[in-house]
């Protein structure tokens, strides 16, 4: 097959499994990405978050733990084109590893020529990480994207300057995809910046240039950390509001503020082993433990890839294409420092690496070729098996278990429920675990579309009833049944028994029950 004929190919079938029953499989919804939808929700509608704040730079999201506000906006022109539901929900991640897979492509032919990209565009389509970050609503998953991208530009403002300022804007928008892009997008581009003008690619103009795209796109969210980090008061301004929040859970989660230092160094080195060489298994909905991120058995070429890299950074090549590999191993050496510096990584608090893990293979791969042609039909036999089994794994035993873990029965159940259009509502507190109320409230709100107007108390208006939220839904399971008006419960199926078929209409929803007064 002609290079171009297997990257349009590659293209193809990249996009066309991502797609295969996008919205449905996995079911359910995850609770962050939900909360992420409702902001969208309110966004859509009235330029505000649930709480009412007015286009936030970070999203006050569960109060406790703030969340990044870069997916929700992305959000809003699928939720006011299409509708409120979880396709469009989880369009923005599609389209922005579709968009990660051609910068990663482009980076690859930049560097190592066309027939190396195509190679690892390859790996990249049948790669569990990309696919499976790809098909469900995380805020952090935007930031690898948003990252490769800009990476993209900076490679082809080697040859024109002016593709670096346009990086500038993708680097920026790293700050509102993930929180873990402050710890790791100023070191990157400062070493750039460092070496770049030592090797005289940009001027000291340039670089100006670059600092004012960047921090022109990126202050708003600057100023709300120096907010929360000074406890300041929060800035509204017409066009954006720089929050002050209550308090965080995540500090503790950085190196620095660690009760022991030595100790938790340690144990991030560890855990960083673990997830990004190792594969091991980690939480559900990031990888399937038979096939870790990169499938398990690809680490060797992935070091592979490293240290041919390394060689022409360091042997090899001159100009543009030594200086271009230098970026993808700061890249690698910058997101290596996000492993040790966060606590206790698991794959997505890591995912801005995987992406030059994938670079790294691809060119290990097209190495190996290159030295043994008929190598190529073997790659093509083992990745082909490894995908096909990834894929019926996923599509089979796995879509039953992250849709109960992503709350499809009770999303049912809410869905149900809200098709009777009580007076008031009960609902179990104990849909992730016992007493997980807030995350009942969560699924509740985006299960029945409740945005800021209704849940601030602005209007009372909601599904044909003039009831305000916080007398009409409740999180809690009263010790006696409410018989003071027409009302509805969410319950677990286990406990549905308690209410009894002559004064309740029960519809089992499979882990839960429906249960309404007759």
């Amino acid at each position: 097959m002609k290079t171009k004929a297997m990257t349009v190919a590659g293209f193809i079938f990249l996009i066309f499994i991502r797609i295969i029953a996008f919205g449905n499989i996995p079911g359910g919804f995850n609770q962050d990405g939900a909360l992420a939808a409702v902001d969208a929700l309110s966004l859509a509608a009235y330029g505000t978050d649930h709480f009412g704040t007015y286009l936030p730079a970070h999203l006050e999201a569960w109060s406790y733990g703030q969340m990044s506000s870069f997916l929700s906006y992305l959000m809003v022109p699928f939720i006011k084109l299409w509708g409120f539901h979880s396709v469009t929900a989880r369009m923005p991640l599609l389209l922005a590893s579709i968009a990660g897979s051609v910068a990663v492509y482009v980076i690859a032919k930049e560097l190592f020529g066309e027939k190396c990209a195509a190679i690892t565009l390859w790996f990249l389509a049948v790669n569990p990480w990309h696919f499976m970050q790809s098909r469900w609503a995380l805020d952090c998953n935007l930031f690898p994207h948003m990252f490769i991208i800009g990476l993209m530009f900076l490679i082809k403002g080697l040859k024109n300057v002016k593709w670096i300022y346009l990086s500038m804007v993708f680097f920026a928008l790293c700050m509102y995809s993930y929180g873990v892009a402050f710890y790791m997008v100023p070191v990157f581009l400062l070493i750039t910046a460092i070496y770049l003008f030592k090797q005289k690619m940009v001027e000291v103009k340039a670089l100006g240039i670059s600092v004012g795209v960047y921090f022109g796109l990126a202050w708003p969210i600057y100023g709300t950390m120096l907010i929360n980090f000074m406890g300041w008061e929060t800035v509204s301004l017409p066009f954006v509001t720089m929050q002050s929040f209550p308090g965080t859970s995540r500090v503790s989660d950085m190196l620095p503020f660690s009760e022991n230092i030595g100790q938790q160094f340690v144990s991030n080195v560890k855990s960083f082993f673990h997830v990004a060489i190792l594969q091991k298994p980690d939480l559900p909905w990031n990888a399937l433990d038979k096939f870790g991120t990169m499938y398990l058995f690809s680490m060797p070429l992935i070091l592979g890839g490293l240290v041919l890299t390394g060689y022409r950074v360091f042997k090899a090549e001159k100009g543009t294409l030594k200086i271009g590999n230098m970026l993808l191993l700061i890249y690698w050496i910058s997101s290596l420092f996000v492993g040790i510096f966060i606590n206790g990584v698991n794959i997505n608090r890591i995912n801005i690496i995987f992406y030059s893990h994938i670079i790294f293979a691809g060119v290990a791969i097209a190495f190996i070729v290159e030295k043994i042609k008929l190598l190529l039909a073997a790659f093509v036999l083992v990745y082909g098996v490894a995908c096909s089994m990834f894929l019926s794994d996923y599509f089979g035993e796995y879509s039953e278990q992250i849709a109960d873990i992503f709350f499809e029965d009770f999303l049912t159940a809410i869905d149900m429920a809200e098709s009777f259009q009580c007076d008031r509502y009960y609902i179990t507190p104990d849909s992730q675990y016992q007493g997980s109320w807030h995350v009942s409230q969560v699924m509740t709100w985006y299960g029945m579309g409740m945005d800021a107007a209704y849940l601030t108390g602005a209007s009372n208006d909601f599904n044909g009833k003039q009831i305000p939220y916080n007398q009409r839904f409740f999180y809690y399971l009263p010790e006696t049944p409410d018989f003071s008006c027409f009302v509805g419960y969410v319950v677990e199926t286990a406990d549905a028994g308690y209410y009894s078929e002559d004064l309740f209409i029960r519809i089992p929803c499979g882990s839960y029950t429906v249960i309404v007064t007759k």
